[in-house]
């Protein structure tokens, strides 16, 4: 019944209804296909932990506070999941991967009503399989959730578009709104890009205002009403707001266009944008709605971003449907149809769209990746966090270089672990001088990342610094994770990935 209410809803024939349902499908096979293939990277286990903690955990919440940097739309979801399913990675990663599913489908019907089947079809074929968007809907992320209800208040108000006397499409846009801040704060640009297009199309009056204001205030008060009446809330608040607003660049001024064009849409899918808006300005389209809207939702959150000290690989796609319907567009425009057997060069050029991005783009051009919590989870530190979980009898406490490797042993392991390497962050104990908390008994066990410090060579101090504590207290190796590789002969072989030191020796004397 539901999905016969879809298809009435969206007016498709029995051709068109089974080809979604095929894009869906294919969408559901690449974001549900073995979740837990890779443990969680740092920010997963932050979030899964406060959503074990919302699911009534208390273990959890030794360790990870609800009152933290971010709200809690995302921990919700997983906690309720959690509640009712268990707590495991796939049940976690079960949330956002929907909620993907669902950004293609709604990606459909935004492109269904801007232009027509066909190019909502291609874009939503094209979401579907690109490689940045799986990424990212296949880890508990809060940009997952922010991409859906950000995606699906530009489907709200090209609904207003459509029919402008129907009010009820703006309180929809506001609530919307809403939960793209309840999925993370930075979502505000959700109503602030809704405002501006509303002074765009001239339908910008003081009871449209209200409508979208309003909403959004009713949904987003789950975050702000805590943090004015709960003392522990404002508190936590004020804490992160200082440490956000204080914090440091972490990539270079360039660092998006290099995203957009590598992971995010790719060389092939970023040249049909650039020609799409190329077009638009020749041909005078770039007043309609369906190029400026577009344009305004990809624009606003990009310069927000951008103007943020610390920028992430998952950042960006809140603005990923916009950039597919725009490329996609230009596919079916006239510039292109005058091409000789324009049918046959568009489904040749399709698949080039997927080749020239993301894990094929670099192996393509032997192009490095981003490295960037969000790119991927940690292949090692859940393995070794399982082995503590399962074999360290007491309660022990862990140091390791960085924090992300802290994170995860305490989800997975429900002990305590420092790090060497961390920011300023309120909710992380600053370690100065290892040696003192060592000779004080309240360090139990070293961990030094081997695949981190290759990977990131800001860590060599701390590695080294690790390193020193090894030796200094005679550091027992009790477990190593091992990690295989091709050597230049073509030949696998394994190295240490990750190993555990007991510091009994501390305590004997």
């Amino acid at each position: 019944m539901l999905f016969q209410g879809f298809k009435r809803r969206l007016n498709l024939s029995k051709g068109e209804y089974l080809l979604l349902i095929i894009i869906i499908l294919a969408a559901s096979l690449v974001r549900l296909w073995d979740l837990d293939s890779n443990g969680f990277n740092n920010d997963e286990a932050i979030y899964s932990g406060q959503a074990a903690t919302l699911a009534g955990h208390k273990e959890y919440g030794e360790h990870f506070s609800i009152y933290r940097a971010h709200p809690l739309l995302l921990q919700y979801f997983v906690s309720v999941m959690f509640a009712n399913f268990g707590i495991s990675d796939t049940i976690a990663r079960l949330v956002p991967a929907i909620l993907g599913i669902f950004t293609v489908m709604v990606t459909y019907m935004i492109g269904k009503i801007l232009y027509d089947k066909k190019v909502a079809f291609i874009a939503a074929f094209v979401l579907a399989l690109l490689s940045y968007h799986i990424i990212v809907s296949r880890q508990v992320m809060l940009d997952a959730s922010l991409t859906f209800f950000f995606t699906l208040t530009l489907y709200f108000f090209v609904l207003h578009l459509k029919k402008p006397k129907e009010a009820h499409w703006l309180f929809l846009v506001g609530a919307s709104a809403g939960l793209s801040f309840l999925s993370k704060e930075i979502g505000i640009f959700a109503l602030i890009t809704s405002i501006v297009c509303l002074f765009l199309i001239k339908g910008f009056n003081f009871r449209n205002i209200i409508i979208v204001a309003s909403s959004f205030v009713l949904v987003s008060s789950p975050y702000w009403l805590p943090i004015l009446t709960i003392p522990e809330a404002h508190d936590a608040a004020l804490a992160y707001w200082n440490w956000q607003a204080s914090r440091d660049p972490n990539q270079s001024a360039d660092f998006y266009l290099t995203l957009i064009s590598q992971e995010v849409l790719g060389y092939i899918l970023t040249g049909l944008f650039i020609l799409s808006v190329i077009y638009s300005l020749a041909t005078r389209d770039i007043s309609k709605p369906s190029v400026f809207i577009l344009l305004v939702w990809i624009g606003i959150p990009l310069i927000i971003f951008q103007f943020l000290a610390v920028k992430g690989y998952a950042f960006a796609s809140p603005t990923i449907t916009p950039f597919v319907l725009l490329g996609v567009s230009f596919l079916f425009s006239d510039w292109m149809k005058k091409l000789p057997h324009h049918r046959i060069f568009v489904i040749g050029l399709i698949p080039l769209i997927f080749v020239f991005s993301g894990p094929m783009l670099h192996y393509l051009f032997q192009i490095p990746p981003i490295q960037l919590v969000g790119s991927g989870g940690e292949p090692y530190a859940r393995e070794g966090a399982i082995w503590i979980r399962d074999n360290v009898p007491q309660k022990g406490i862990f140091l390791t270089i960085d924090i992300r490797t802290a994170n995860v042993i305490r989800y997975y392991a429900n002990n305590e672990a420092l790090s060497l390497h961390s920011n300023n962050n309120p909710a992380y104990i600053q370690i100065d001088n290892p040696d003192l908390p060592i000779l004080n008994g309240k360090i139990d066990y070293l961990v030094y990342e081997t695949y981190l410090v290759e990977q990131f060579p800001y860590l060599k101090g701390e590695a080294k610094e690790l390193n020193q504590l090894i030796i200094k207290y005679s550091g027992i190796p009790i477990h190593t994770e091992y990690e295989t590789y091709t050597d230049t002969n073509g030949k696998n072989l394994i190295k240490p990935a990750l190993i555990i030191y007991s510091l009994d020796g501390i305590k004997q004397d």
